[in-house]
């Protein structure tokens, strides 16, 4: 278990370490907007019935992904982020 919470604890410090490389100014915003796909993901999951083992199946990703992306303890690559929208049909907006 020790070992468990260990390396959670790792890889929350390597997701703020990559946040660290963000300028200051704009750190603020993009964890807000990650904190918001978060939901999202969340939201629109539970609105079409699906268990988040029932979603990481058919995304082909483990359980814990989709979990820890809830959490908000892990974000997802963008390839893994615009798999995710396209198939729980989220839009993005890019303008």
């Amino acid at each position: 278990m020790l070992l468990l919470v260990r390396l959670v604890n790792i890889k929350i410090m390597e997701e703020s370490k990559r946040l660290l490389k963000i300028p200051k100014k704009y750190r603020n915003s993009v964890k807000s907007n990650l904190s918001k796909i978060s939901k999202k993901i969340q939201s629109k999951r539970e609105k079409l019935g699906l268990t988040q083992e029932e979603l990481a199946e058919n995304l082909n990703i483990s359980p814990m992904t989709v979990q820890f992306i809830e959490q908000e303890r892990r974000y997802p690559s963008i390839q893994m982020l615009f798999y995710i929208c396209e198939y729980l049909h989220i839009s993005i907006k890019l303008d």
